[in-house]
């Protein structure tokens, strides 16, 4: 399988992402070999920045690469653990015809300098004392064992991580979890699947894997048909949709974002109102555009990351007027009736329209 190269987020109740638009030159600290296929980039973060580096187990760094003279925009979530770890790592999985993910796995060393946007995301965990079920898949166990070190240092709760990869040599942080269960004992019990040994994860090994977590909180992160197993498992056992929590990190192809589709006869307004950092902003708007090139185009400095619908930097909320989405990896149902959009793929389709980036 042809694993996704970023990581992205389903956003929880809290709003998390940061409206700094800026990239910091940070150095490589050190790399460390997890897998044949898989590294861990350990980065430094000076003093003076250790603020604005401040972040939440489960949250990723937005990574910005140029390559044959084009700008790339990762998302990589970090695996360390704020107050648990002294560092900042993330962990990149080559990709098959992954142009960053390669060229990250190959090409950084200690020492090397690479642009680095601040943390965001709202993949993180919810203040409660329920247990909490974790499910992970090969590289998707990134964002999960940052919220289970978080989880066992500072709370009381229960931890059960179900974790499958294609193989034994594909277990990435196998010493750290073999280290967190000989300390922490039964409060962490991590299963193991190997798709060489057993074939392909189950639903009958999902349902096992909630027996006696009833009231858990659970967090998935993997590649897609996995974690499309654990979601429809999970309804079908009636697990209520607020204790489920997602990351994705599947990124489209270049190209790939599917257009939104205006009638000849829609009433396009020529200015939209952007709200931002707690001033309206009037700008001119063309048919097509989205609400981020608007802002962009108009001089704002909108948050954004991945420009394709997977990341949730660009958030806002639609205050009046039609948008739709061209892509969305993001919000759910009761999220999109509230009015919220990506703006890197919300088109107006019609009305007199305002976001705002300030909720």
């Amino acid at each position: 399988m042809a694993w996704p190269e970023g990581f992205a987020c389903i956003p929880t109740r809290r709003r998390l992402t940061k409206l700094a638009v800026q990239y910091y030159d940070l150095e490589i600290d050190r790399v460390i070999d997890e897998t044949p296929d898989a590294r861990s980039f350990v980065l430094r973060v000076p003093p003076d920045l250790a603020g604005e580096f401040s972040y939440e187990s489960g949250q990723f760094l937005t990574f910005k690469v140029q390559l044959a003279g084009v700008d790339l925009i990762r998302c990589y979530s970090l695996a360390s653990a704020p107050g648990v770890d002294a560092e900042h790592k993330v962990t990149v999985k080559r990709v098959v015809d992954g142009r960053v993910s390669n060229w990250m796995n190959d090409q950084l060393v200690p020492g090397a300098r690479i642009a680095v946007m601040a943390p965001g995301g709202r993949f993180v965990l919810h203040e409660a004392d329920a247990p909490l079920l974790l499910f992970g898949g090969g590289s998707g166990v990134t964002p999960v064992i940052s919220l289970l070190k978080t989880a066992l240092a500072t709370t009381q709760r229960r931890v059960r991580l179900f974790y499958a990869n294609r193989d034994e040599a594909s277990v990435i942080f196998r010493a750290e979890l073999d280290a967190l269960v000989a300390t922490y004992g039964a409060r962490l019990e991590v299963v193991h699947h190997l798709d060489a040994t057993n074939g392909f994860a189950t639903g009958a090994e999902v349902e096992a894997a909630l027996e006696g977590l009833a009231d858990a909180h659970v967090y998935i992160c993997g590649p897609t048909p996995f974690m499309d197993l654990v979601e429809n498992t999970l309804e079908t056992r009636g697990v209520p949709g607020d204790r489920v929590h997602i990351e994705r990190f599947e990124s489209p192809a270049d190209g790939e974002a599917p257009a939104v589709v205006l009638s000849a006869d829609a009433d396009i307004p020529s200015e939209i109102t952007i709200h931002l950092r707690g001033t309206a902003h009037t700008v001119p708007y063309e048919k097509g555009q989205s609400i981020l090139a608007a802002a962009r185009k108009a001089g704002l400095e909108a948050p954004f990351a991945c420009e394709e619908g997977y990341c949730g930097s660009c958030a806002a909320k639609c205050l009046n007027g039609n948008i739709e989405m061209a892509a969305n990896d993001v919000f759910e149902a009761d999220e999109l009736s509230e009015g919220w959009v990506l703006t890197c793929q919300g088109v107006v389709t019609g009305g007199a329209t305002a976001v705002s980036y300030d909720e």
